[in-house]
């Protein structure tokens, strides 16, 4: 009798076990961009092997904003103007850490015979239309005293940028790297890049706000993996560069001197940039917002600023 009841219980047990739903898929959208490169090295040390985790690989962050508006992604890896472009359009997002600050690694690229920014008034300018494209455009033209109105926009997806260029269809492009290494190499002039508007490009990982509560544990294991790696790449700068390379199909050196470009925060800066009331990142989106309005790129900046970033995700991480 008393072991037949055991024999019950393991049965029940095991039918319990087999029955109970597994965590819900927590699908990033991430497209090549240095800087998002940490995740898909976490992957390659195994931090994602058991979590219910997917980085979903796109061609460009305008594919990324579409799954994420249509529901079909969980998260995206976005600048910080393109999240607030999404909340614009309806979708509420929040943003639960931050990848890096472009520091020179956005560009606006100039053929040969075009060394200086006045030069491309009435030329062809390749840019992605709603990317951080557009905005870094229009702070080099702001810069140079032009008006949007003062060039052709060419509207190119990033897996457009090189083959627009090389192809001669544009004269001067807004790209970022790899490409600006490529198209460097082969003669093209840096007219502006991030550099000269400091904290303007800010790369986010924003998460769709309703999946929340649904995947807080999919999103500790994504961060968790994320800082480790990075942890790896300051205790193994070299192997990590020759690991995350090949993805973005350039070299090790090609891909350090990409780094160089891009200030990539620790997990206690991350935390000090997400927290505050306001936190430094809600200043940093309304300003970014405002810049967004007089660009006509998004209708309203009344948003819930001190909203938007969510940083219980991050304080669940430990190293």
């Amino acid at each position: 009798m008393v072991r037949s009841r055991w024999l019950w219980l393991v049965v029940l047990w095991a039918a319990s076990a087999c029955t109970q739903e597994p965590a819900p898929l927590l699908k990033v959208g991430v497209n090549q961009w240095a800087g998002y490169e940490p995740l898909f090295l976490a992957r390659q040390l195994g931090h994602y092997q058991n979590a219910s985790v997917k980085l979903v690989e796109l061609p460009s962050n305008t594919e990324s904003i579409h799954l994420l508006r249509e529901g079909r992604l969980d998260a995206a890896a976005l600048t910080l103007d393109e999240v607030l472009s999404v909340m614009d359009q309806g979708t509420p997002l929040s943003i639960v850490t931050v990848f890096d600050f472009s520091n020179g690694a956005d560009v606006l690229l100039g053929k040969k015979g075009i060394s200086e920014l006045e030069a491309i008034r009435g030329y062809r300018v390749g840019v992605e239309s709603s990317g951080v494209g557009a905005v870094l455009l229009h702070a080099a033209l702001s810069h140079a005293g032009l008006e949007e109105s003062d060039v052709r926009m060419i509207y190119l997806t990033a897996d457009e940028h090189e083959r627009a260029f090389v192809q001669g269809k544009v004269d001067a492009l807004v790209t970022f790297e790899p490409v600006k290494s490529k198209l460097l190499s082969q003669g093209a002039h840096v007219l502006f890049d991030s550099s000269q508007v400091p904290e303007l490009i800010v790369d986010v990982l924003a998460v769709r706000t309703d999946r929340l509560p649904l995947q807080s544990g999919q999103l500790l294991a994504l961060l968790q993996g994320y800082y480790q790696a990075l942890r790896y790449m300051g205790q193994h700068p070299a192997q990590a560069m020759r690991m995350m390379a090949p993805r973005l199909q350039t070299t090790p050196q090609e891909l350090a001197q990409a780094f160089e470009n891009l200030h990539i925060p620790d997990l206690q800066e991350a935390r000090a940039f997400l927290s505050g009331a306001p936190s430094k990142l809600a200043y940093r989106a309304e300003d970014v917002c405002h810049l967004m309005q007089r660009m006509k790129r998004v209708k309203s900046c009344h948003y819930p600023f001190d909203r938007l970033p969510n940083v219980a995700p991050l304080n669940r991480v430990a190293l």
